[in-house]
């Protein structure tokens, strides 16, 4: 089986023995409700066992937002990685700003996911940019995912452009024109139910149906 992104890059950095037992701590704390335990491990050395001590904290319930901001400024990528993913729950300030100066992608991604799932409109502008310009495929297709959220016909030129994209994308260009109410979005399902990847045919019939459906 193939490794996922997350596998790959924590085999690169193996942790100490030490490291591996406060970080056991940690993730113990937050199933056995020791807040006190989950919260000391913010402050670890290790970035590892701060991240685990960001998702322990978030599972108590008790991740308060200058926290979940702190994880999101941290050094370590694994911190912003858990701190974003924690922003997609709780919120945090300034995520477009964070993305725009994140290098790693997996961190990038997450923090795609938690502007869609906010749905700030302020950050809507950002994502449109980021499903066309950003150069990690899987940021693309997470933002097109995440444009989908906001609901908004005017998505529509968007959506045109990244059905260009590889199959991956255009597969979730058909999805988030099931939210579209436009002539033209009608008209692009028709274009990727004809598209080469059979995925996207796929996709693309079955909300063609559905909306034909609707209409009857």
């Amino acid at each position: 089986m193939p490794q996922s992104r997350d596998e790959l890059r924590a085999g690169i950095d193996p942790l100490s023995n030490d490291e591996l037992s406060r970080m056991a701590d940690v993730v113990r704390a937050g199933f056995s409700g020791d807040l006190a335990r989950a919260e000391a491990g913010l402050a670890d050395p290790c970035g590892r066992v701060r991240a685990a001590a960001v998702a322990a904290c978030l599972r108590l319930g008790r991740l308060e937002r200058p926290t979940i901001d702190a994880a999101l400024d941290d050094p370590d990528e694994e911190v912003r990685l858990a701190g974003a993913k924690a922003a997609a729950k709780t919120g945090g300030d300034s995520l477009v700003r964070r993305l725009a100066s994140e290098k790693d992608p997996l961190v990038a991604e997450a923090l795609i996911f938690a502007m869609g799932e906010q749905r700030d409109e302020s950050a809507y502008p950002a994502l449109c940019n980021a499903a066309l310009e950003h150069p990690d495929a899987l940021c693309r297709e997470a933002a097109v995912a995440a444009i989908a959220n906001f609901e908004r016909d005017d998505s529509i030129e968007v959506l045109e452009r990244a059905a260009g994209d590889k199959p991956a994308i255009r597969r979730r260009v058909a999805v988030a024109l099931a939210a579209v109410d436009d002539a033209r979005g009608t008209d692009l399902l028709h274009r990727l139910a004809e598209d080469r990847d059979w995925q996207t045919r796929q996709i693309a019939k079955e909300i063609l149906a559905i909306e034909e459906g609707d209409r009857t």
